[in-house]
């Protein structure tokens, strides 16, 4: 990413408001995978991994059962620190292309910061762990209890950690 996109971004989606910090301290999780079993109702169709700018990255696929109209990418990058966490989410952020896209501050919005488009799309981090949940298929599928159920497996697993 450009200096000048990377400074755009940051001005645009207030980075000094959340960058760096996390509600996990410096607990980290080293290794992520799915099983299969990781979302309720869903089917693992396919996983890959790969290395991105020094993180672990975890590529997967998701139908809804059966339903190959619904479909969802969720994709794990498991960095090194936060403030690699929080600058995947900003990689991640610099890739779509919609400015629609606002942080989400619900009570229940799953971790430490996460970003949005209505409940089709959602990146969040929790400690060193950035998720990035959107839809793949043809028919829309709300992100969001994914998103949430995700966030509480990897809070389980920073608290383990300890």
């Amino acid at each position: 990413m450009h200096a000048a996109q990377k400074e755009a971004l940051e001005e645009h989606f207030g980075v000094k408001d959340w960058h760096g910090r996390s509600e996990s301290g410096r607990r980290v999780i080293k290794e992520f995978q799915f099983e299969g079993s990781e979302l309720k109702g869903w089917k693992l169709i396919k996983v890959k991994h790969a290395e991105q700018e020094g993180a672990k990255v975890i590529r997967s696929m998701w139908s809804h059962g059966d339903n190959t109209s619904e479909v969802l990418s969720v994709d794990v990058f498991v960095c090194g620190s936060v403030k690699a966490a929080h600058e995947a989410v900003l990689e991640a952020l610099g890739n779509m292309q919609s400015g629609a896209i606002e942080r989400k501050k619900e009570k229940s919005t799953p971790g430490d910061v996460a970003f949005g488009l209505a409940n089709t799309l959602i990146v969040f981090a929790r400690g060193n762990v950035t998720v990035l949940v959107r839809n793949a298929g043809p028919t829309i599928a709300p992100v969001g209890t994914i998103a949430r159920d995700l966030d509480g497996q990897i809070q389980r697993r920073l608290e383990s950690e300890k």
